[in-house]
């Protein structure tokens, strides 16, 4: 018998990323402006089938249940972690990669960014009180 890839929790969270992230294909596959004729319309399509198609593919290879989404709780906690994750992305060291950063935007923004970043670990972590089904 062979060892599985993923635990439990391992299967649960990248379950749930997947899911999450062809759940924001299909919705922008359903975008009214996206569903125009022509270039770069119909390229935006194709990228959003093949990753879509890609999506299934990798729950396929992991095993992991085609038919069944997270759970509200797991698709809170997931929506603010992903999030937090994101909004550190913003911090003015990281900025640089953008061009130079003010000297005076770490002042302004880090304030809010700690915040909103603190703000949905709550979340996350109240999430985590909801029923499992």
């Amino acid at each position: 018998m062979s060892e599985p890839l993923l635990n439990e929790n391992q299967r649960r969270r990248v379950g749930t990323h997947l899911r999450l992230l062809d759940e924001d294909l299909a919705a922008l596959e359903l975008l009214p402006a996206l569903r125009r004729p022509g270039e770069p319309y119909d390229r935006i399509g194709a990228l959003l089938a093949e990753l879509r198609r890609r999506t299934a593919e990798a729950r396929r290879a992991l095993d992991l249940p085609a038919d069944t989404g997270p759970t509200l709780r797991r698709r809170v906690a997931a929506i603010a972690e992903t999030w937090a994750a994101h909004l550190e992305d913003l911090r003015p060291a990281r900025l640089k990669a953008y061009g130079a950063v003010h000297r005076d935007l770490a002042r302004h923004l880090e304030p809010h960014l700690d915040g909103l970043v603190a703000l949905l670990y709550r979340l996350a972590d109240t999430a985590a009180r909801l029923p499992e089904g």
